[in-house]
């Protein structure tokens, strides 16, 4: 009823609304330094006359507040039933002392760690969930740094579907542990996120099984649009001047600029925010892309404690571009040192202990703000992309050791007098 199917980015042709058709047959895909790049990506068209006939500020709040508060927005109608973990609803929390810290007057924390998993991939997961059940797929299977994975064997074990993760070997522990829990198949593959991309690409062609991966399932972009309508609707229905994201391949900015343009066209709102892509200047693509004004993957990248962003190529990298252009935007790179800065910050001055990836956003402001593209007055959202206990080696960078006490009254009367 919602949703008229899927529309290729470059060329505009517009397909059904099935899998097969995640690039589009004649614009097909090319390869650069050994690393595929969709030329025909494409993304799920919507009605939104009819959308707009049916939706409504009032009738947002009188739902839950969760990401199925949007459901039409999502190609869902109200009366479907779908597998859910409850997630979305994550708090934009007003970061006082680390915005006096910064000098800067407003700035906003929308804090994805308290997903359901621990990160804002259970919006995607929502999505890829029910539509592989839609589909009637036996299973599912990503290759992720960690976050996609975790999320997706979570949401595959509640709708009873085969799951199958890859994840490089050098994958947070915490990541890995999620996954088995929830009884996926884990493999370990001694390789680079793109390399384990590529080759499962083709491998799973032909089988029952629902390819997942960010930056090729084009569900996950919509799940990604209801941070932003969520972000809208917290701030009463007005717009930040800036949003600012942790980038890898791209999907989840685009994917909020998406919602945000929804928003605007349906007129839930009277402008637009400018997006921000941050990532580590050892390997990030997408930054690259917007400072070059070349999109193309990277010859080579090296290592970050920002697992889930560095890499040579963000497979959604032109439409990421794309937001970071129609939104009079910018990009800008931090290095490991500024990560574990903004960690340090994020958890001794707002209580949020997040993991090295998802602090990107906040390690970039000083820079912003220096560079005269961020003004000390205009109003920031800095996305919070994952928690803290996925990844305890990072935290264990910016943690004190514990000091160890006797047992008796002096040792402990003293420990509570120091500082």
């Amino acid at each position: 009823m919602f949703v008229e199917g899927f529309r290729c980015v470059n060329c505009g042709e517009l397909f059904p609304l099935n899998p097969e058709f995640f690039v589009c047959p004649k614009c097909g895909v090319e390869r650069v330094h050994g690393v595929t790049v969709f030329k025909g990506i494409t993304e799920v068209e919507y009605d939104y006359a009819t959308i707009g006939s049916v939706v409504g500020r009032d009738l947002f709040s009188k739902r839950v507040f969760n990401a199925l508060r949007y459901r039409e927005l999502l190609g869902f109608e109200a009366d479907v039933n779908l597998i859910t973990l409850c997630e979305g609803g994550t708090p934009l929390i007003r970061g006082g002392r680390i915005a006096e810290h910064l000098k800067i007057k407003h700035l906003l924390l929308k804090n994805e760690a308290q997903n359901p998993t621990g990160s804002f991939k259970d919006r995607e997961s929502l999505m890829v969930i029910n539509m592989a059940l839609k589909f009637g797929f036996k299973g599912v299977s990503c290759v992720s740094s960690g976050n996609a994975a975790s999320s997706l064997a979570a949401y595959a074990a509640r709708a009873g579907l085969d799951c199958y993760v890859f994840m490089p070997s050098k994958a947070s522990k915490g990541k890995v542990l999620q996954c088995l829990v929830y009884g996926a198949k884990t493999l370990l593959v001694d390789g680079i996120y793109e390399e384990i991309f590529e080759a499962h690409l083709e491998a799973i062609k032909g089988l029952n099984v629902l390819n997942a991966t960010p930056g090729y399932n084009r569900f996950r972009v919509e799940g990604d649009k209801t941070i932003a309508y969520e972000i809208c609707e917290q701030l009463d229905w007005r717009v930040p001047d800036w949003v600012i994201d942790n980038v890898g391949n791209g999907t989840h900015l685009y994917g909020m600029w998406k919602g945000f343009k929804e928003l605007y066209q349906l007129g839930f709102i009277n402008k637009l925010p400018k997006m921000i892509a941050t990532g580590p200047v050892s390997g990030a693509p997408i930054v690259h892309c917007f400072k070059s004004g070349v999109i193309s993957p990277l010859k080579s990248c090296g290592e970050s404690i920002a697992e889930g962003l560095i890499g040579v190529w963000g497979y959604d990298a032109p439409l990421a571009i794309k937001a970071l252009k129609e939104s009079n935007g910018y990009a800008e790179y931090v290095s490991d040192d500024e990560i574990l800065e903004a960690m340090k910050m994020l958890a001794k001055f707002e209580g949020i202990f997040a993991e090295p990836s998802a602090v990107a956003s906040i390690a970039a402001i000083p820079k912003l703000l220096e560079s005269g593209i961020i003004d000390r007055k205009d109003e920031v959202v800095c996305l919070v992309t994952g928690s803290g206990l996925k990844d305890p080696e990072g935290g264990s960078r910016i943690a004190e050791n514990p000091l160890h006490i006797q047992l008796n009254f002096e040792s402990i009367r003293g420990a509570l007098q120091s500082k």
